[in-house]
């Protein structure tokens, strides 16, 4: 298990990603990721639905060689499994506006998903409180309200 981190949410949403520039996936897949309330993946990216507008959340990574069981160490309120595939054998997680290397656990973005190389995984995302501050922003003075799971193995695991 690696973190939790703190991360930042900008427009309702975060990325897992390839190394390079986001900007051309902006938005691709948020009316899928809408469509069941938390994420939606495509080819090298995938988009997540956040409770918050703006601010920071925390994210847990658990990478596994092996299929995950679901986590239930928490009361997680979504659960959601997708498929994510790596062409390039990068994956990271991704801050719609970047990092903010101030409030920021940078490490978050160094954690590689795509731990084996190329290929195919299954994703599990965890989450909670998405409707404590549901398009508001977290303040910085205010404990962190939503915190996120995300589960990863090879698919042919």
């Amino acid at each position: 298990m690696k973190g939790p981190y703190r991360f930042s949410v900008a427009e309702n949403q975060f990325y897992i990603l390839e190394d390079g520039d986001p900007d051309h996936l902006k938005n691709r897949t948020i009316t899928a990721a809408g469509n069941n309330g938390l994420v939606a993946e495509g080819k090298n990216h995938a988009v997540t639905i956040a409770g918050i507008s703006a601010g920071t959340a925390m994210i847990s990574f658990d990478l596994s060689p092996t299929r995950l069981d679901p986590d239930e160490s928490q009361p997680w309120e979504n659960v959601s499994e997708f498929n994510y595939t790596s062409t390039t054998g990068t994956a990271h997680l991704a801050a719609c506006m970047g990092p903010d290397e101030e409030s920021d656990d940078m490490e978050a973005y160094d954690v590689d998903l795509a731990f084996t190389g190329p290929g195919d995984y299954s994703m599990r995302l965890h989450a909670r409180g998405q409707e404590i501050n549901p398009d508001g922003v977290q303040e910085e003075n205010v404990p962190i309200a939503e915190p996120y799971l995300l589960q990863v193995w090879p698919a042919k695991a």
